[in-house]
């Protein structure tokens, strides 16, 4: 890059150069004025450094951890060559390499080496096409300057030459001679300004730049021999890339219309810039078990000694990175946009292309993406659903005195992989949950709170009866009732949730009485749970009672886990 720009710098000042020395010669035509510049000819330094060999990312699909990145370098020539694969990440598992020649094409000896300091440093800003530019741009006006001041040098050399007095055609030309050397003084102030604006700038994108500092980077040569013009084609892994899915349910409770956006926020710190890349995630975890385990065989065998209780731990959950997130959003077109000229060409299309293979679901995204290894997230949107929903409103009044609304999604799918979910009701944000498709599928989308419908509680009595000297057995008796409001101006379908007690001995008997009856014993498959479902009208009240009446030896303790 140095080379190429000093090579462009030369060529135009000596270009400026000529050009001002014929239209001089042409004002003065006096011996005087014919003049070499070779005596102020600039010094010329050319600095080679070796360029790394930049390849084509062609295809990138990330996983959970990690990504598998697939890279091109064309053969140009014929005969034996060896092909450089350079600026790699320095996290590149070397197992997973793989090379794939195209054409009659013999591949040889794969080598793989580390490269740190300067070598590093040439990959810091390889890809960045902003950074780039404006090198080129600072290059540009570098090369007018020096031109500039070449004319400058020769002006001042010419007039020392000549030596010219005040009287008759001279003393026009001298005054001609000051004319110029003013406009070339005003040209580098000029000049000098653009300089400095152009090096701030570039100042300020190295300092923001897409491309992170790199320690150490990974180079790979492959010794190819061909006969004709051909490519190769380089496979890894790489750590340190990974994305994780969030949803977006928004339902609207007059229409009982009920859309969710899934959408990918993804980041990587590979020591990659994956810069204008195809892009595909996957929904495989390579960190699981690739096999099943066997069964323990129970060996049995008697002793007298106590055995130690064993303490199950859990681990806690890691808790999130709130890390910024840079959004990558679809534009939804309407058709009905007559407004749009024909002859303007169509919008690009964001939509992604899913493929379940065998229960592990790929997105292709259509457009290319650019990631930078500095661990911001970029979102993207992957799949939507929406459609009718069934609405209701939820309470379990012995845990709280509460009615949240609940949403049926039936057009819920298993491919979604479980990640948190923003819950937006009649556009407004109400909360965060998590998506995982069996719970929500069976219990439902809760979207919060619903303040019209007013839960009081009428009697919560737990009474321990009386043991008497002849009686065998104890009772103890709970009643609980609790009154529910409609204050919607429509009919409202309501659940309520209750818990019966479960005896787990056989010589503990319960009596249960519920008013009004029960719609469903054991409710979603949760032994002990029981459900009410009704339509509760417009600004009335209903109330739901239950009676549990449990009786049990009168020598024994009960016990209420």
């Amino acid at each position: 890059m140095q080379k190429s720009l000093l090579k462009l710098s030369v060529l135009t000042d000596q270009q400026s150069a000529s050009e001002f020395k014929g239209r001089w010669l042409k004002k003065t035509a006096t011996p005087l004025a014919i003049v070499s510049i070779t005596a102020i000819s600039l010094p010329l330094v050319l600095i080679t450094t070796a360029q790394a060999a930049t390849s084509t990312i062609e295809q990138v699909t990330i996983y959970q951890g990690l990504a598998s990145v697939t890279r091109a370098l064309p053969i140009s020539g014929t005969g034996e060559q060896t092909l450089i694969f350079s600026c790699l990440s320095p996290f590149i598992d070397n197992d997973s390499l793989s090379v794939q020649a195209l054409g009659n094409v013999n591949v040889g000896e794969i080598s793989i080496e580390t490269l740190s300091g300067e070598q590093a440093a040439q990959c810091q800003y390889q890809g960045d096409a902003k950074v780039q530019t404006q090198q080129q741009t600072l290059a540009d006006i570098t090369a007018e300057l020096e031109a500039a001041k070449l004319a400058k040098a020769y002006l001042q050399n010419l007039t020392k030459v000549t030596q010219v007095s005040m009287n008759g055609s001279v003393a026009s030309t001298t005054r001609d001679m000051e004319s110029e050397a003013k406009t070339i003084n005003k040209k580098i102030l000029a000049i000098q300004q653009q300089q400095t604006f152009a090096q701030d700038a570039l100042t300020q994108l190295l300092a923001g730049s897409t491309t992170s500092t790199r320690n150490s980077v990974t180079q790979v040569s492959v010794r190819t021999a061909s006969r004709a013009p051909s490519s190769v084609k380089l496979h890894y892994q790489v750590r340190g890339a990974g994305w994780e899915p969030t949803y977006q349910a928004r339902l609207n409770t007059e229409s009982e219309q009920l859309n969710i956006v899934a959408s990918a926020i993804i980041a990587q710190q590979t020591g990659e810039n994956w810069i204008n890349v195809p892009l595909t995630l996957s929904t495989i975890n390579p960190n699981q078990n690739t096999t099943s385990q066997l069964p323990t065989v129970p060996r049995l065998s008697l002793y007298e000694e106590s055995q130690d209780k064993l303490v199950r731990y859990t681990q806690p959950m890691m808790e999130r990175n709130a890390t910024p997130v840079v959004v990558v959003s679809e534009e939804k077109s309407y058709a009905g946009s007559a407004a749009m000229d024909s002859n303007m060409a169509p919008l690009p299309n964001f939509t992604v292309s899913s493929q379940n293979k065998n229960g592990l679901i790929e997105y292709r995204l259509p457009q290319r993406v650019s990631i930078p290894s500095d661990g911001r997230r970029v979102r993207t949107v992957i799949d939507e659903q929406s459609g009718k929903s069934k609405l209701w409103v939820r309470s379990t009044p012995h845990q709280e005195a509460a009615a949240y609304w609940y949403a049926s999604a039936p057009f819920l799918t298993p491919a979604w992989v479980d990640g948190s979910l923003q819950l937006y009701r009649d556009d407004n944000y109400v909360g965060q949950s998590r998506y995982s498709y069996q719970t929500l599928k069976e219990q439902g989308i809760g979207f919060g709170i619903d303040p019209n419908i007013i839960v009081k509680q009428l009697a919560d009595e737990d009474k321990q009866g009386d043991k008497g000297v002849f009686n065998r057995l104890q009772t103890r008796t709970i009643n609980q009732a609790y009154q529910f409001t409609n204050q919607h101006n429509r009919s409202m379908r309501l659940q309520v949730l209750s818990a019966e007690p479960v005896s787990t001995d056989e010589s503990i008997k319960v009596i249960t009485t519920h008013t009004p009856p029960i719609s469903e014993q054991d409710w979603n498959d949760n032994k002990g749970i029981v459900a009410w479902e009704v339509i509760l009208p417009s600004k009335q009240s209903q109330v739901f009672n239950s009676t549990y009446q449990i009786s049990y030896p009168v020598n024994k303790q009960l016990n209420t886990n």
